[in-house]
C-alpha cells in the first residue's frame, strides 16, 4: 500500500470518528438531561420536528399565593402542584397537532420527593393531570441544581432566587442541547417570566409565539414582543387563548 493512501485512509477514519465522538456527545447532552433515556426509536422518532417548549412552575401548574409565592417550594418538599386551567387541554392540542412537547423546569433534578425521584415525581404529576407524556412525542427536562438551593431551609425561596440570576442560562442550554442533538425547532413557548422569555428567545422561538401568562409585571404587559394571557383572579387559564390562538391558528405539523 503506497504511503499517500495509507495517509489518506488514515485521514478519512479521523474524520469519522471525529464525526462520531461529535455527535455522541451532542446527544449524551440531550439525554443527560431528558428524565428518560432515550431509545433509538425515540431519537429517531423525535428528529427534526417542531416543537413546543413550556415551563411547568407558575406556567402549566397555579401559583399558591395571591402575590405570586413560588409554587415550586410546594413541589419540593410535598409533590403538590395544581395544573391551570386547561393547561392539560392545550398541551393535547398541539401534541395531536405534531409538535413535541418539550416540558422544562428549574426543580434540582437530584432532589427526592415522597420516595420518589423529582423525574419520576414530576412525570407522574404530569400524567395525572392530563398532559401528554408519551415517549417519542414529548420531553422533560430537568439538570441537577445548586447547592445552594437543594441546601436551603427554604428550598422554594432559594430556587426562585436562584433562578432569577441563572434561569435564562439554564433553560436556553437545556433547550440548545435537543436542539442540536435532535434537531429539534421550537415553534411556541409559554413562560411566566422574563427570565424564561428571554432564555427561549435566545434560542430561536419567535418572540410574537411566546406567551407569558399572569396577572403582574411582563407577565401581564408581555415582554419583548411576547404576548400576555391575563385574566380574573390570581391564577388565569388557558381556556380563552385556546379558542382564540391555538385552536384557530397553530398549524398542523405535516
Amino acid at each position: 500500500m503506497s504511503d499517500l493512501l495509507s495517509r489518506a485512509i488514515a485521514t478519512g477514519a479521523a474524520v469519522l470518528v471525529g464525526l462520531w465522538i461529535m455527535t455522541s456527545g451532542l446527544g449524551a447532552a440531550a439525554a443527560n438531561d431528558a428524565c428518560r433515556p432515550l431509545s433509538q426509536g425515540d431519537t429517531d422518532s423525535l428528529q427534526g420536528r417542531k416543537a413546543i417548549v413550556a415551563d411547568i412552575d407558575g406556567v402549566l401548574s397555579q401559583y399558591f399565593l395571591q402575590d405570586y409565592g413560588p409554587t415550586n417550594g410546594a413541589f419540593l418538599d410535598m409533590g403538590i402542584a395544581y395544573s391551570r386551567k386547561d393547561a392539560a387541554l392545550m398541551m393535547n392540542i398541539y401534541h395531536r397537532r405534531g409538535y413535541v412537547v418539550v416540558y422544562l423546569a428549574g426543580r434540582p433534578r437530584q432532589i427526592e420527593v415522597q420516595g420518589q425521584t423529582m423525574c419520576e415525581a414530576t412525570l407522574d404529576w404530569l400524567e395525572t393531570n392530563g398532559f401528554p407524556i408519551e415517549r417519542g412525542d414529548t420531553l422533560l427536562l430537568l439538570r441537577d441544581g445548586s447547592k445552594a438551593i437543594t441546601d436551603a431551609k427554604n428550598r422554594g425561596r432559594s430556587m426562585a432566587e436562584w433562578m432569577g440570576v441563572h434561569g435564562t442560562q439554564l433553560f436556553a442550554s437545556m433547550v440548545d442541547n435537543v436542539k442540536q442533538s435532535l434537531g429539534l425547532q421550537p415553534q411556541y413557548g409559554y413562560v411566566d417570566s422574563d427570565v424564561v422569555a428571554d432564555a427561549f428567545i435566545q434560542v430561536g422561538v419567535p418572540a410574537g409565539n411566546i406567551f407569558t401568562i399572569g396577572n403582574k409585571g411582563v407577565s401581564r404587559l408581555g415582554y419583548r414582543g411576547t404576548h400576555a394571557i391575563v385574566g380574573p383572579g390570581a391564577n388565569p387559564g388557558y381556556t380563552k387563548h385556546i379558542r382564540e390562538f391555538v385552536v384557530p391558528k397553530v398549524e398542523p405539523v405535516e
